[in-house]
């Protein structure tokens, strides 16, 4: 009963335990790889003008149906007057499997040469001319991704990324905020650290924007994590390129109410450090799968977390 009674309260003090230094000025999107989304009319209420979204590394030559989604996005996205961020990452297929050392030669789970990602590279920019915002790879160190345990070749295609969609903005770097012990009382983050670390020694090109997904900080009301990294990556800007309050997910039990506190603590995080630029809310539809929920949306009714995302835009 006292536990009950001591939760409020001390999510409420972990709202304010943000360091209150500088102020940062922000622009919000949302992180959703299904083009519905922009039909949707919660979505055109809400007014945002950026969206992201996770396609194969070489989803232009592939030759399944997974182009077709993209030129539904893009196409979308363009007639909604929305900019989008493209972000690459593993061949499609689970990633998940990619742990075990019997499917490292799965699809999915190969790291492609650098000629082979340079080549596709330049036919998705062929198919999409329009693209200027792009992620060279997504979360490089976590292990769904073939990048996971070699940061020269997330820094390679970085550099790759930047010769082919030249004059555009490519994220240098996007990092997943994954403790050392997720259930440590106070997690260190000395892996994703070290894991940046390495990239800068491969990567000498500029790092005018690099990426950050924070769930791990803002579903458990605090900073270290973000605050750990964004010093580590030394990036004149951060995006937030997948961010958000988790619905429901492993430990979290599915709540709406606790879904708008991560949320509102996310919108207080990002404010507090003036080297974030945007944030992209992670994810638009609720209840597509049953072991990861954060959508502002489901079965066609915004749940509370949209009021607040739609008050940010606004």
């Amino acid at each position: 009963m006292l536990f009950r009674l001591l939760t409020p309260l001390l999510s409420a003090l972990a709202l304010l335990a943000v360091p209150a230094a500088a102020q940062g000025a922000f622009t919000v999107g949302i992180a959703e790889n299904d083009p519905r989304m922009f039909s949707d009319p919660l979505f055109t209420q809400l007014g945002a003008k950026q969206s992201r979204v996770v396609v194969s590394w070489n989803v232009a030559t592939a030759r399944n149906d997974e182009i077709n989604r993209v030129i539904s996005y893009l196409a979308a996205a363009q007639a909604s007057g929305v900019r989008p961020l493209v972000t690459f990452e593993h061949a499609r297929g689970d990633a998940t499997i990619c742990r075990r050392r019997s499917n490292r030669r799965k699809a999915q789970c190969r790291l492609p040469s650098a000629k082979a990602y340079e080549k596709n590279l330049r036919a998705f920019k062929a198919l999409f001319p329009t693209v200027r915002d792009v992620v060279a790879w997504n979360e490089i160190n976590h292990f769904t991704q073939p990048t996971y345990k070699n940061p020269k070749a997330a820094a390679r295609f970085t550099q790759i990324a930047r010769k082919v969609f030249r004059g555009g903005t490519v994220v240098a770097a996007d990092i997943l905020d994954q403790a050392d012990n997720t259930r440590a009382a106070r997690p260190t983050f000395r892996s994703a650290t070290r894991y940046i670390a390495r990239f800068r020694r491969f990567y000498k090109g500029p790092r005018k924007v690099c990426g950050v997904h924070n769930y791990s900080d803002i579903n458990r009301f605090r900073s270290t994590g973000t605050r750990a990294i964004i010093k580590a990556l030394g990036c004149r800007q951060i995006w937030l390129t997948e961010a958000g309050g988790i619905y429901k997910f492993d430990r979290f039990k599915a709540s709406q109410n606790r879904q708008l506190r991560a949320t509102r603590y996310m919108f207080r995080l990002a404010r507090s450090n003036r080297k974030i630029k945007r944030v992209y809310v992670y994810t638009w539809f609720g209840g597509v799968t049953s072991r990861f929920d954060a959508g502002l949306v489901a079965g066609g009714k915004a749940r509370k977390a949209y009021r607040e995302v739609r008050k940010r835009i606004g």
